[in-house]
């Protein structure tokens, strides 16, 4: 028996989304101070009664009617989602009050948590597939069994009830870290970025893109770049910009002649890119301000060089590709006209309040909330963007269905690391690691690195970082490196994971738009985005790349790197003024890593071989000219 009664649960989403919205208001925008723990219990209440009321258990659902007793179970799982926030509410004082590890953990609380945790489980894998369900399911046997291990992995027992504790009473797992940056800062832009969907002013990002990159060769690619680096910082998911972007960009680049695979690579490498790109950046960045405890300005700050490092490097890949290949313009017909942009510039104003605001000294939820204002407001002066009441319905809609996946997955990313605080399993990983690596700090990245790309296979940036910073940030700061370096460099390799093989999603979802391979899209990805596998390593080692240190010496490092990151790409494509031979590669690749690693003469020698071959192609260049 089938039933359409999904869709009858509609209105009830619309008017919890509405709630959602306004309760973030109220309890993170200043307006009223909440007890922080219930704020978190409350929000991700919501938010998994939203999962069920709105996903279904199997995609295959989306397509048809879903038997009547599925539908009927997800209600029992949102209420029961619901009881798990009552519970919490009524019985506050006792369970704040409570010593930890020292109380008994009763029935009760064992049913609620044993429940949450489940509830937490099943929502992740419906937003975001298994991968990261896996991982936590693999850390809950750790935690279970792991006493019974050999070596120094065995850690004492754990019964079920300190488990339940430490991820359901206590703010060590699942209402821990993660879900504060979901429940505050991260839905705060959540919401923004609904504001400017809905409202359409995030359609100016992909015009303004157009104008800017009309002219030149393979201008589509170039589009794709700026308008992912856009958009990209407010969406904040690199899938979710994928889609949001690549729908326009990746046919137009086909159309002037990039290949369908290349096309799909260019895409999902600019997407990836602007969980990278300040002033807002994605979820992990609020998460790592909140790690750090180093303000999010300092974290957006440090930031920008690596993140204009990384689009500089794929807009050269994407240059030399197309004047290699003789990769035409954009057609005119898909170019706005200069007046139809110019008018609706203003469009950026809220962007740059948002930057004021926070430059100001006030908070980040704040400014974002401060922004969404100014949306609404500029928002009157046209029809064709007015927030009408409907609308406003809308973008409570918008920015609920964008924090489903986020807030899920940091719930689940919270049981990973509740466990690992619990058994203490990440300070023996780490021991193990040190005493493998034995002081040397470059093997200890490569094997950091690896790392970050087997914990963010298939899972979202956020909950990779969190794992991975809680296991290899400490590693490298043993070592001396500074704590805003080794956390910037799990964050560059969690962003990364989303292009790199064999679970490369932002790859898979842009073949998909392209029509290509996806593994081939996946391997081009990588190529395009070589750079940004270096760059980690050389701001651990050059700090300056991260704006810290005198004036001076970061600006001397911002012109060496871009010069490098020239070079590099140079010698990765093969091309400068012309077509290069192997040696001048060579050259031109050993002269970029020379210009980005520190030192003066290495400098020197990386400015020597990029000027020389340039003065050699230019000169064989004029002769062959001459004799034509």
């Amino acid at each position: 028996m089938t039933s359409n009664l999904r869709s009858m649960l509609q209105p009830a989403f619309i008017g919890l989304s509405i709630f959602l919205c306004c309760f973030q208001v109220y309890t993170t925008s200043g307006i009223a101070i909440v007890n922080s723990t219930l704020q978190r219990v409350a929000h991700l209440s919501i938010v998994l009664c939203l999962v069920f009321l709105f996903v279904p258990i199997s995609s295959a659902y989306k397509k048809k009617r879903e038997p009547v007793p599925l539908v009927l179970i997800d209600v029992c799982l949102a209420l029961l989602a619901l009881a798990i926030a009552a519970y919490y509410f009524l019985n506050e004082t006792a369970i704040f009050e409570r010593f930890a590890y020292v109380d008994p953990v009763e029935d009760i609380q064992m049913a609620f948590g044993t429940a949450l945790i489940v509830l937490v489980l099943e929502a992740t894998r419906r937003t975001s597939g298994w991968p990261l369900v896996i991982v936590a399911l693999c850390f809950i046997a750790y935690a279970l069994f792991g006493a019974n291990l050999p070596g120094p992995l065995a850690h004492v027992e754990i019964s079920p009830q300190s488990l339940i504790e430490q991820l359901f009473l206590l703010t060590e797992g699942i209402y821990g870290v993660a879900m504060s940056a979901a429940a505050t800062m991260i839905f705060a832009f959540v919401l923004f970025g609904a504001f400017l969907e809905v409202s359409g002013m995030s359609n100016l990002f992909i015009d303004l893109s157009c104008l800017l990159t009309k002219k030149t060769k393979g201008g589509p690619a170039k589009v794709a770049i700026f308008a992912s680096a856009l958009f990209g910082t407010i969406s904040g998911s690199a899938q979710a910009n994928v889609y949001g972007t690549g729908i326009f960009t990746i046919p137009l680049m086909k159309r002037v002649g990039y290949k369908p695979y290349f096309a799909g690579a260019v895409e999902a490498c600019a997407s990836t890119g602007g969980q990278l790109m300040p002033p807002i950046m994605g979820a992990a960045a609020f998460i790592m301000a909140d790690v750090t405890g180093l303000g999010y300005l300092t974290i957006a700050k440090s930031a920008l060089l690596p993140s204009i490092l990384f689009y500089l490097s794929l807009y050269c890949m994407i240059h030399f590709e197309a004047v290699k290949y003789n990769i035409g313009t954009m057609p005119e017909s898909e170019i706005p006209s200069a007046q139809s942009v110019i008018s609706r510039l203003y469009y950026m104003l809220p962007l740059v309040f948002l930057v004021i605001v926070m430059v100001m000294g006030r908070s980040v939820n704040s400014a974002a909330f401060a922004g969404c204002l100014v949306i609404f407001l500029l928002s009157l002066i046209k029809k064709e963007t007015r927030l009408t009441p409907s609308r406003l319905k809308d973008v409570a809609v918008c920015a609920a269905r964008n924090t489903l996946m986020i807030t899920s997955c940091c719930a689940c990313a919270g049981i990973v690391v509740g466990i690992i605080g619990l058994t203490g399993g990440g300070f023996k990983l780490i021991n193990m690691i040190m005493n493998f690596v034995d002081g040397n700090l470059f093997l200890l990245l490569v094997m950091l690195m690896i790392t970050c790309f087997i914990v963010g296979m298939g899972v979202p940036t956020a909950p990779a970082y969190i794992i991975v910073s809680v296991l290899a940030a400490p590693a490298m700061i043993k070592l001396g490196v500074p704590m805003i370096s080794a956390h910037m460099f799990c964050l560059y390799y969690a962003v990364l994971s989303t292009i790199t093989p064999p679970v490369c999603m932002a790859a898979f979802s842009a073949a998909g738009i392209a029509e290509a391979n996806a593994m081939r899209t996946g391997f081009t990805s990588v190529k395009l985005g070589a750079i940004a596998f270096i760059i980690p390593f050389f701001f651990v080692y050059q700090p300056g790349l991260l704006f810290t240190g005198d004036i001076l010496e970061i600006l001397s490092v911002s012109v060496t790197s871009i010069i490098g990151v020239i070079g590099l790409t140079a010698g990765l494509q093969r091309f400068l003024v012309t077509r290069c031979n192997i040696a001048e590669s060579f050259i031109l690749f050993a002269s970029g890593l020379c210009l980005i690693y520190p030192g003066s003469i290495t400098d020197l020698i990386g400015l020597g071989g990029i000027a020389l071959i340039y003065a050699v192609q230019r000169f064989h260049g004029a002769r062959k000219t001459v004799k034509e």
